[in-house]
């Protein structure tokens, strides 16, 4: 793994959150707007918001702009307090610690708030603060490859030796505008209406990527 870089989307490839945080959401816009609570709240699926930032969920399902302070705040209030280790995606966990071992630069990029790219990477045991991008970190997130370029500036990345995990077109759209050669699309359960057209592969489990093959034995 001499002089790879890797880059990790965060919800739905760290941990497998995207259900969680549909769930939050329904929980909280109903709380907070009751009967005012926008009609598409009942018929909305959660495939369908899937690597959308939260401001442009809380826009989709029809949140008015007035609330969204308010919303935003309780939704990450009320995901933070029912995470748990138990969303980690399987070998994640193992595939951190090896990098970190074999001394991999690597990064997150996410266009969940940073408050809640915290809360999901506190689960695992980094040696240092994460080098994290964001969706406050950015004006134009996802698809837009604005953060996959920060993130190549901000670790010093050699954009011909990095690569990808994502879970969504729209992230693998972003790191392939960023010139990133190498992109994995790793499926979970709301994943039904991507079609990773643009993914270099479409993985079971990260001993798939072959990038990793040296430790694979540890991402099963």
């Amino acid at each position: 793994m001499n002089g790879l870089n890797v880059i990790f989307d965060i919800d739905g490839v760290i941990v497998d959150s995207e259900q969680l945080h549909f769930d939050v959401l329904i929980d909280v816009v109903s709380e907070v707007l009751g009967e005012q609570a926008p009609s598409q709240l009942r018929s909305i699926q959660p495939e369908q918001l899937i690597g959308l930032s939260l401001t442009e969920t809380l826009d989709e399902i029809g949140c008015p702009p007035s609330m969204q302070t308010d919303v935003t705040a309780r939704i990450i209030s009320h995901y933070q307090e029912k995470l748990s280790e138990h969303y980690l995606r399987p070998g994640i966990a193992n595939l951190i610690a090896a990098l970190q071992e074999n001394g991999v630069n690597f990064g997150f990029v996410s266009t969940a708030p940073r408050d809640v790219c915290l809360a999901n990477l506190s689960l695992l045991a980094l040696q240092e603060p994460p080098a994290l991008i964001s969706g406050d970190d950015v004006e134009k997130t996802k698809p837009f490859p604005d953060p996959y370029l920060a993130m190549l500036e901000l670790k010093a990345m050699d954009v011909r030796q990095t690569l990808v995990i994502e879970d969504t077109d729209l992230g693998i759209a972003a790191a392939k505008q960023a010139g990133i050669p190498w992109i994995y699309a790793w499926p979970h359960a709301l994943s039904v209406e991507e079609q990773y057209e643009q993914a270099s592969g479409i993985i079971v489990t990260l001993a798939d990527i072959p990038q990793f093959a040296e430790i694979s034995d540890r991402l099963m």
